[in-house]
């Protein structure tokens, strides 16, 4: 007769100690997880960017004209920081500017981007031109991506050689660390 009134369920102390050990369990697993949006946020990024100078290459190519990659929110004037949005034009004048004369090929934008997006080249120019042969003219250098907290790990960069081919940082030495073109970890301005 007392099994009738027997309570098959959770109690309130049960649930309060199952909510306490998964808000523990997330607490360790939420490091991880945001390193791994970060990384996988740079590599979403530096494969656009390789996108646009794959653009750029081979229209410089086909038509035969300069084409010229630079930081732009608006896709109408270079200027500001790369991570705000690049664009791609057929820069008939070589003048590194978008003129009257010039098309523009692509406007890339990098919406919710959380980290940095850094251009450093010879030349120390804050553009990059592909020249009809599919050279860069005279500007190999790197664009680097760095997570919005200082993280070496999660940093990344993809390394555009003379001839305009690109290839992206890896870990060589097995420390965990991406190295740049001169074999040392990535190390982000600023």
């Amino acid at each position: 007769m007392l099994d009738r009134f027997k309570s098959e369920g959770f109690t309130l102390i049960d649930c309060l100690i199952a909510v306490t050990m998964l808000a523990i369990v997330a607490g360790f697993a939420a490091p991880d997880l945001q390193a791994m949006h970060h990384s996988k946020e740079g590599r979403l990024t530096l494969r656009k960017i390789a996108d646009a100078v794959h653009l750029a290459r081979s229209s410089a190519i086909q038509t035969g004209h300069m084409v010229t990659l630079c930081p732009s929110a608006d896709g109408r004037t270079c200027g500001g920081a790369w991570h705000n949005g690049m664009m791609v034009f057929e820069d008939k004048d070589n003048d590194h500017k978008m003129g009257d004369t010039d098309e523009l090929l692509s406007h890339f934008q990098f919406p919710g981007l959380s980290g940095s997006l850094h251009w450093r080249a010879f030349q120390n120019r804050q553009y990059l031109q592909i020249t009809p042969q599919g050279f860069t003219r005279y500007q190999n250098g790197n664009f680097t991506w760095c997570p919005s907290r200082d993280s070496k790990v999660t940093a990344r960069q993809m390394i555009i050689n003379r001839a305009g081919r690109v290839r992206y940082a890896s870990d060589s030495d097995g420390d965990g660390l991406r190295e740049n073109s001169q074999g040392e970890p990535i190390r982000c301005p600023g």
